[in-house]
């Protein structure tokens, strides 16, 4: 199953470390991970391309089975893809709380 990854950024290192090990747990379910903040700060700026990279995102969040939710609190970014997903069909499952620091 390909999933969207959603949990905090916010541009801090410690959410990037975060959401890569969320990926890596989500392989070891034998899922497909794709997390936006993952890649897009690669090439865009929080500061001055953040609706756009949340934009593209939800773009990509369209294409996904369902939406996992990581982390201990609820952003607004996440809050925007969290309803994208309920407003189109796509499933949001609440992932185990955990602190992936690794």
């Amino acid at each position: 199953m390909v999933v969207f990854v959603c949990s905090p950024y916010g541009g801090k290192p410690r959410n990037v470390t975060r959401a890569f090990n969320y990926c890596i747990m989500e392989t070891e379910l034998g899922n497909i991970p794709f997390a936006p903040h993952c890649f897009y700060p690669q090439f865009m700026d929080e500061k001055t391309d953040r609706y756009i990279a949340i934009e593209m995102g939800i773009e990509m969040l369209s294409r996904c089975d369902e939406l996992h939710v990581w982390g201990d609190k609820i952003t607004e970014g996440m809050a925007m893809e969290i309803e994208y997903a309920t407003e189109n069909g796509i499933p949001v499952v609440y992932m185990e709380r955990c602190d992936a620091d690794g």
